[in-house]
């Protein structure tokens, strides 16, 4: 059963994983406030191993420190439908990275309140490029958020994902029934050592006007 957060902002809510832990779903845009409503999942005694994430982005600041916790908790990330903007860099800074096959990672520059770039966004961005090295994000998804204005998103294609590491799977899920009958359970904690598997064809590098209220990264 999922327990909604109240709806102002993201929508968090928490969920069983078929090992009997805990996933959290975030969903809809971030907004100030949620690091804390997100943090605040945390206090209970059952574990948390990983978030499934829907989101068109939102504010940076937020999104940054729900990112941070993630990377600290060592969470593993995965994406369902779409992730851009700040969400892609909560995915980005996940332990292990999953999509399912249809999954799409947007990323671009930090934007101001209207969607435009000034002396600011800009230096917001170097910076922001300049952490993501430092967390091991590869050079080539660098360069899409640096390069893409932010009212527009780029989409990583499979070459950044390869080397993201990204798996194409649910790892929250269960896998199909095998030999007796009975589903096994596919969560991430159970299959140490995994290389990256089969990564999402679908998201082609490409361009496109952003989905979310522009000028939030």
């Amino acid at each position: 059963m999922a327990i909604p957060a109240p709806s102002t902002g993201m929508e968090i809510s928490r969920v069983a994983s078929c090992s009997g832990e805990d996933v959290l779903k975030l969903r809809g845009d971030i907004e100030p406030g949620d690091y804390m409503k997100f943090r605040s999942q945390f206090a209970g005694q059952r574990r948390i191993v990983g978030l499934d994430l829907d989101s068109p982005g939102g504010s940076l600041h937020e999104g940054f420190r729900i990112a941070t916790l993630t990377r600290q908790k060592k969470l593993s990330t995965y994406v369902s439908k779409e992730c851009d903007s700040a969400c892609a860099f909560i995915f980005l800074l996940g332990r292990k990275r999953y999509v399912s096959k249809d999954a799409k990672i947007g990323v671009h520059a930090v934007g101001d309140g209207y969607g435009g770039e000034d002396a600011g966004t800009m230096r917001d961005t170097i910076q922001f490029a300049r952490l993501s090295a430092k967390f091991g994000i590869p050079s080539s998804t660098i360069g899409k958020m640096v390069t893409t204005p932010p009212r527009k998103i780029t989409f990583l294609d499979q070459n950044d994902l390869s080397a993201l590491k990204v798996i194409e799977r649910d790892p929250f899920g269960r896998n199909p029934s095998e030999g007796d009958g009975s589903p096994s359970c596919d969560n991430d904690k159970n299959v140490p050592g995994e290389s990256a598997g089969k990564t999402m064809p679908a998201a082609s590098a490409r361009t496109s006007k952003a989905s979310h209220r522009a000028g939030k990264q």
